[in-house]
């Protein structure tokens, strides 16, 4: 927390970075690197984490000193919204941060966060800097590549990336490394149509330039401007009446709204389930790859009976990482599925068949 020092010495408002993004795009990745580099230029850094399953996986891997509301088991621009602007008060009077970083869920729609920002700037301190929208440049290849999945099953995917790429004034086409030359050509060129005034920068391991860390939050002072074109594309989007000056933002409160459209992300179910001891590594790894093509991502923290050490484990498109960890605090083990219309019993009977019988 800041010394009574420091707050009489603030000059400028608190920048606010909203980090956005699909399901396992990068998003925790990008805020570790920049939580890394508040500390070293002597900021004080806050973080708004949101999941949509009912614990918080990726806070693991911040600092335990890095201040911290979460807000778990639902997304944060629709069933959390109201929670929201009081998580953002609350950290702002309690910790005094020099910067607070917002993750939003994979599934959130970041111009919703805009208006509760707005709202909470007009009796705190704070202002909104950066949106930025982490890209998944092979996932999104993919897609492209494939026509017959967009129109079928993955228009309401494709829906929601849209929206978090419109929504954004700085784009991160991270995993570059694993898209071809063509899709990564292919996919400049859709985000482009998508949202052509934003910055667009390609990443690996979403590695940035420190300078755009320092255009977010050290050099901060102005605020986000939304350029009108992108504004109106996504209000017929939503089907909201969304006015922006700057960050100044008002809903008309007309009869056929008041916030009861649907969203992008409505789709999207999550199963979290407790596991009470070790696990066959070789026999979870095998239940991983046998996932239904429904599932969009999956990470939990997991124990094995072959090994003593405790992972972190990610999967997404097909692809599973583990990391060795010592997570904070008391941690149970934890697995968290989440895909498009998930058959819950069904997840929990074939990892129970696939992972402790023999």
């Amino acid at each position: 927390m800041r010394t009574s020092q420091q707050k009489q010495n603030r000059d400028r408002a608190i920048p606010v970075i909203i980090l956005s993004g699909f399901l396992g795009t990068g998003k925790t990745t990008l805020l570790k690197q920049w939580l890394h580099w508040s500390t070293e230029e002597n900021l004080t850094p806050a973080v708004i984490m949101n999941e949509v399953g009912e614990v918080n996986l990726d806070g693991q891997q911040l600092p335990p000193e890095v201040a911290m509301k979460e807000m778990l088991g639902g997304c944060i621009c629709c069933s959390f919204r109201g929670d929201f602007s009081t998580k953002l008060y609350e950290l702002v009077q309690e910790e005094q941060p020099d910067v607070i970083y917002v993750e939003c869920t994979g599934i959130a729609e970041p111009m919703e966060l805009v208006e509760s920002i707005t709202e909470v700037s007009l009796y705190s301190d704070i202002v909104l800097t950066n949106i930025v929208t982490v890209v998944d440049a092979k996932h999104l290849g993919d897609l492209l590549d494939d026509e017959s999945a967009i129109q079928k099953a993955n228009r309401k995917m494709m829906r929601l990336l849209e929206e978090q790429i419109r929504a954004a004034n700085t784009i991160l086409l991270n995993k570059s490394d694993l898209a071809t030359a063509e899709q990564l050509d292919k996919v400049q060129q859709h985000v482009k149509q998508w949202n052509a005034h934003a910055s667009l920068v390609i990443t690996d391991h979403a590695v940035v330039e420190r300078e755009l860390w320092i255009q977010s939050c050290i050099h901060a002072g102005g605020s986000l401007l939304l350029v009108e074109d992108d504004v109106q594309s996504i209000e017929n989007t939503n089907n909201t009446h969304t006015q922006h000056d700057h960050l100044h933002v008002e809903h008309e409160k007309k009869d056929s709204h008041h916030h009861s459209h649907s969203h992008a992300h409505d789709f999207v179910t999550a199963w979290t389930h407790p596991i009470s001891e070790p696990m066959d590594s070789e026999r979870f790894e095998n239940w991983l790859s046998t996932l239904p093509s429904n599932v969009y991502r999956a990470k939990g923290i997991v124990s094995f009976t072959d090994t003593t050490k405790r992972y972190m484990f990610q999967f997404a498109y097909r692809q599973s990482e583990f990391i060795p960890i010592a997570p904070q605090g008391e941690v149970k083990d934890v697995l968290v599925v989440i895909g498009e219309h998930l058959d819950t019993g069904l997840l929990q009977r074939t990892f129970e068949a696939a992972v402790y019988k023999a």
